[in-house]
């Protein structure tokens, strides 16, 4: 038996929330007209969801369903700008929320197939800091632990932080404000360029001698592993200086038993430059997991 497992990663800018205080929920559900459709949403910035009574969040379900069909349910992590998972019931139970007392617990959802219960895997759900590598770095740090657990595990979220590889897009460093240039940024021997240590931290470095990663932490980049993946990878945020900082990694033993199916990797990119008719400012990735159960993981 397998079972494909449809995932998607959206950053919705604010959480809908508009300068009156009031959501707008139309961007969200324009943002998934088109398949496929997932079985599993790992959203970001679900800005005051919390405060409000976790009303935004039932009423972003809401909204997905009707666009999708599909009987949306889930679950809201801790915090201000808070992350979720937004999942279909039919395919999958949540087993488990986040502990927010344990930092190596935040963000995290665990999950069984219905179809196979015995089957279990872990999602986490990441914001990270946009303006400090430090703090990137820290996180990567701990949830580098996580990527030789015998455990399936999925780490999915806007990382603010791109990876090295001649791959991966990058920009013009000189033309950002130097205000903001070491947000995402870092001088290094005498220049300016991407600061990859975080994501590097989990997945590895690029070593353009083997046109391979080396010293990884158990993780890797599902768009890596979609032969039919487009090269260079497009950014995964809207406008200028666009880097690809929003990451779906698995550990080993998520790649034990599941696989990514090829061409299901996409970055969904605005028709258009005008960004009033973007979703968001950030966009939407799609990739599907063939999972092959076993007699069960731990």
């Amino acid at each position: 038996m397998t079972v494909d497992l449809h995932l998607s990663l959206f950053n919705f800018e604010a959480g809908g929330l508009q300068p009156d205080g009031t959501y707008n929920f139309a961007p969200l559900a324009q943002a998934f007209l088109d398949g496929p459709h997932p079985d599993l949403l790992m959203l970001c910035e679900a800005k005051f969801w919390n405060a409000r009574g976790r009303r935004p969040l039932h009423t972003a379900m809401a909204h997905l369903t009707d666009v999708t069909g599909r009987p949306y349910v889930g679950e809201l992590h801790t915090g201000a700008l808070a992350t979720a998972v937004i999942y279909d019931p039919r395919v999958l139970r949540l087993d488990a929320a986040e502990e927010p007392e344990f930092p190596d617990k935040r963000n995290l959802a665990r999950f069984s197939l219905r179809a196979d219960p015995t089957y279990r895997f872990h999602v986490y759900v990441e914001h990270w800091p946009y303006a400090d590598g430090e703090q990137r770095l820290a996180r990567a740090r701990l949830l580098a632990t996580s990527g030789t657990s015998p455990t399936p595990t999925l780490i999915a979220g806007d990382l603010n932080s791109t990876s090295s590889g001649p791959h991966l897009p990058t920009c013009d460093w000189t033309t950002v404000n130097a205000s903001i240039r070491d947000y995402k940024g870092r001088h290094h021997n005498g220049a300016w360029q991407a600061d990859t240590r975080a994501i590097d931290r989990l997945i590895g470095t690029w070593d353009t001698t083997t046109s391979r990663r080396v010293n990884s932490a158990g993780y890797h980049h599902l768009a890596e592993l979609d032969p039919h993946a487009p090269t260079p990878l497009p950014p995964t945020v809207n406008g200028p200086h666009g880097l690809h900082i929003d990451y779906l990694l698995a550990n080993h033993a998520l790649l034990n038993t599941a696989t990514v199916v090829p061409g299901t990797y996409q970055v969904h990119i605005p028709p258009d430059n005008n960004p009033t008719t973007w979703p968001s400012d950030h966009r939407r990735i799609s990739c599907t997991l063939r999972i092959h159960p076993t007699q069960g993981t731990p």
